[in-house]
C-alpha cells in the first residue's frame, strides 16, 4: 500500500509539474486585505484589453492563475477595482506575487521572473514621474506655459534615463517593448510618430524583435510604427487643412459618429442635455500633452455640473491613439482617415488642435478663436 500511495504521489507531482512547464504559465501569490473582493487576471493585447480570468479573494488573499504560454513575450495584468499590477511572460513557468490591496499597484513583490522584477521597477518610476507632473500641474503659481516647460523637462529627463538604463542594453528584452508605451496622462512619453529621436529606439526595439520574435504580432506592430515614423519625420509636417467651404454646414449641430477605443460607435449627438467640448487633436502632435492637461483641469472643474468632453482623434497610428488615450475620463474617438476626414472639412479646420463649445441643446455656440475667456464661456453654458 505505501508503494501504490508513493507512486501516485509521485505521478501526481509529475502530472503537476508537465501541466505548469509545458504549453502553459503558471500565476499564483497572495494579495491581502482585499477579502470578497474580485482579482482579474487581463492580457494586455494589441486590440485592447481582454479579461482572461478572476477570482473572488477571501481572507487569506491566495489566488491562482493559469495562461497559455505565448510564443512571444507578453504583458498581463492584475487588476482589483482600478488598481494594477503588470506582469510580463516570455520563458518563465510560475510567477509568485504577494501585495496588500491598498498599495498593490507600487508595494508588490514577485518572484521567479527578472522581467516581471524590471517591470516593476519601471512602474515604479513611472509613477514617481506621475506624481512630479501632477505636483507642477496642481501648482497654481504657476503659469500654464511655465507648467508645460517643467513637465516637458522632467520628461525629457525620464526618457534619457530609460534609454540609458533599460533599453539601449538590451533592445530585445520585453521591458524595452513595454518601456516604450509608457504614458502619462494618457500621453505616451515616447512619441514614435513625428519625434525623430524616439523613432530611432522605436527603430532599435523594432529591429531588435525581428531578430528574437520574427512571426510575433508586437514585432509586426512596432515594425509598422517604425517605418511611419520614419516616413513622417523625414518631411515636413502639414497642419494646414485645405477646405471645400460648399461643404460646410453652416447651422446646428454636426453630428459625429466614430469609433471609441473599445470599437463601440459614439455619435456627439447622445450627449444632449449636457455643455460639449468637441475637440479635434492629434494625440502625437507635440503640442498633446499640454493639451490633456488643460482638458483634465477642464473635466475635473465642470464634469460634475454637466460638462463633458468629445474628443476626435486625427492620430495616423490607430494604436498609438488608443495607448495614449486609454484613461483618459470623457469621450475619445478615432476617424481613420485623418487630416482626409469628412468632419475636417464641415466643421472647417485650419489648424490642430480646434475645439467647439456645444450647448445642453445640442446648438454649436462658438469655436476657439471666437472665444476669449474658455472657463467662463463653459460657465455661462452650464
Amino acid at each position: 500500500m505505501k508503494k501504490i500511495t508513493y507512486w501516485l504521489s509521485a505521478a501526481m507531482l509529475l502530472f503537476t509539474a508537465c501541466n505548469e512547464s509545458g504549453d502553459h504559465f503558471t500565476l499564483r501569490g497572495n494579495l491581502t486585505d482585499a477579502a470578497d473582493s474580485i482579482l482579474l487576471f487581463e492580457a494586455l493585447e494589441l486590440n485592447g484589453i481582454t479579461v482572461l480570468d478572476s477570482i473572488r479573494l477571501d481572507a487569506s488573499g491566495q489566488f491562482a492563475f493559469k495562461g497559455k504560454r505565448p510564443s512571444a513575450p507578453e504583458f498581463y495584468r492584475l487588476r482589483v477595482k482600478n488598481k494594477v499590477i503588470h506582469l510580463g511572460i516570455d520563458s518563465t513557468e510560475t510567477v509568485v506575487v504577494r501585495a496588500s490591496y491598498p498599495s498593490m499597484a507600487t508595494a508588490y513583490q514577485t518572484e521567479g521572473s527578472p522581467l516581471c522584477d524590471t517591470l516593476r521597477t519601471l512602474t515604479l518610476l513611472q509613477t514617481d514621474l506621475q506624481k512630479q507632473i501632477t505636483a507642477i500641474s496642481q501648482n497654481r503659481g504657476l503659469t500654464v506655459g511655465e507648467q508645460a516647460r517643467l513637465i516637458e523637462q522632467l520628461v525629457t529627463n525620464y526618457k534619457e534615463r530609460i534609454r540609458k538604463e533599460f533599453i539601449a542594453p538590451n533592445p530585445a528584452s520585453p521591458a524595452s517593448y513595454f518601456a516604450l508605451f509608457q504614458s502619462i496622462n494618457g500621453t505616451m512619453l515616447f512619441n514614435p510618430v513625428n519625434d525623430a529621436e524616439d523613432v530611432k529606439w522605436f527603430t532599435a526595439v523594432a529591429t531588435a524583435w525581428e531578430l528574437h520574435y520574427p512571426d510575433a504580432q508586437r514585432t509586426q506592430n512596432l515594425r509598422n510604427i517604425a517605418l511611419q515614423g520614419q516616413q513622417n519625420t523625414r518631411r515636413p509636417q502639414i497642419r494646414q487643412l485645405e477646405v471645400d467651404a460648399e461643404k460646410i454646414t453652416e447651422t446646428g449641430i454636426i453630428d459625429i459618429s466614430l469609433p471609441d477605443i473599445k470599437g463601440a460607435t459614439r455619435r456627439l449627438s447622445d450627449l444632449k442635455g449636457k455643455v460639449v467640448l468637441l475637440d479635434f487633436s492629434v494625440f502625437a502632435a507635440p503640442y498633446s500633452q499640454e493639451r490633456i492637461l488643460e482638458l483634465r483641469d477642464l473635466y475635473n472643474r465642470y464634469s460634475a455640473q454637466g460638462f463633458d468632453i468629445y474628443q476626435v482623434s486625427l492620430d495616423t497610428d490607430a494604436h498609438y491613439w488608443k495607448t495614449s488615450c486609454e484613461h483618459l475620463p470623457w469621450i475619445c474617438v478615432h476617424d481613420e482617415e485623418s487630416l482626409n476626414s469628412t468632419y475636417t472639412q464641415l466643421y472647417r479646420l485650419e489648424t490642430l488642435p480646434t475645439y467647439f463649445l456645444i450647448d445642453r441643446n445640442n446648438d454649436l455656440q462658438a469655436r476657439d478663436k471666437d472665444i476669449s475667456d474658455l472657463k467662463q464661456a463653459i460657465e455661462q453654458l452650464l
